[in-house]
């Protein structure tokens, strides 16, 4: 399938379709669905309806993609595998744990698992791609992306991605202005419906990279403000480098801010102090130490920049809800059972 082969798919009305449109009712093209008792699919604690994972996911694959049928509302429902939503054309409206959340082009919205949502119904120019993920969590599926860079960018990301995730339960990225997405998503969908060999390979490879691109986008919309004079990304570079001895003080002299000013800005931009900001960095520092040396825990506090082990050694069990040497101890039998 190549990518006007993949625009006349989307856009042919199925058969499904046509009876959507021609009754407004919702039609289900799933063939376990579809010969099943639609009671034996409500949850009995939320009584609405329950998609099983073995609707969607054969054979081992823990990938599933559709285009949403149009012209007719999905019911509230909700499902134990992550989804994607990505609005290859034109708008789309769901509902989301009772709140409404309008997409247009080039948005893609992530659900969690056991969310529940419903989706109102499509027109004709509204196309819709469904992106099931089984096997995952929404931890897994983003953070990981970043966790395994030590930048205070990437930290601060971090944190930000999971208070965002863990409240609403989604995320929202808007990808319109950031066309490489959608090329992405068009690779992704001729490799996917193409059925050729080594398909399943591609198909895993094209989605990380989509997902790369949406960090990279969360990263803009979370951190990037255009229209301010403060280059937050070269001041959190200068502590990434700079971090052993750094001051509020030093930091403004080197760019040339007023210490107020500056302090203010990174509060405003990061929601941190510029103290918890350094601390982040010299604790994710040690981590690394811990992990990677064989180092006594006074020498990481002191290559990590803290003046005190014993300081070091409460604040590290307060992040990470463990001593050092129990993090060193746990981690290295992770690595030795892998």
């Amino acid at each position: 399938m190549n990518i006007k082969e993949l625009e006349q798919y989307l856009y042919a009305i199925n058969v499904y379709e046509q009876k959507q449109q021609a009754t407004g009712v919702s039609i289900n093209d799933y063939e376990d669905y579809t010969h099943s008792p639609e009671q034996s699919y409500v949850d009995p604690d939320r009584h609405i309806l329950r998609l099983p994972k073995n609707m969607f996911f054969k054979q081992g694959q823990n990938i599933f993609v559709s285009k949403h049928n149009r012209f007719a509302p999905m019911r509230e429902h909700l499902h134990d595998f992550i989804e994607l939503n990505y609005v290859y054309a034109g708008r789309c409206t769901e509902h989301i744990n009772g709140k409404r959340v309008d997409l247009e082009a080039g948005d893609f919205c992530v659900l969690d698992r056991n969310v529940p949502h419903s989706i109102d119904p499509l027109g004709e120019d509204d196309i819709l791609i469904n992106i099931l993920i089984n096997e995952e969590t929404f931890s897994s599926l983003f953070i990981v992306k970043m966790e395994n860079n030590s930048s205070l960018q990437a930290v601060i990301l971090t944190d930000m991605f999971q208070k965002q995730a863990k409240h609403d339960r989604y995320v929202l990225f808007k990808s319109k202005n950031f066309p490489r997405v959608h090329l992405l998503v068009q690779l992704f969908l001729t490799e996917y419906w193409s059925e050729e060999r080594q398909m399943r390979l591609f198909v895993t490879k094209y989605l990380e990279l989509i997902i790369m691109e949406l960090m990279r986008i969360y990263s803009y919309n979370q951190l990037n403000h255009p229209s301010s004079a403060f280059d937050y990304e070269a001041v959190l570079n200068y502590i990434d480098d700079h971090y052993l001895g750094l001051t509020l003080a030093d930091l403004a002299r080197h760019f040339g801010y007023n210490k107020n000013y500056l302090g203010n800005a990174l509060k405003k931009t990061t929601g941190r102090t510029f103290q918890s900001i350094l601390l982040e960095k010299r604790l994710s520092i040690a981590g690394s130490l811990l992990l990677n040396t064989d180092y006594s825990i006074e020498l990481v506090a002191e290559k990590a920049g803290f003046n005190s082990a014993s300081y070091f050694f409460r604040q590290f069990k307060k992040k990470y809800h463990e001593t050092p040497n129990a993090f060193r101890r746990g981690n290295v039998n992770l690595k030795t059972r892998r």
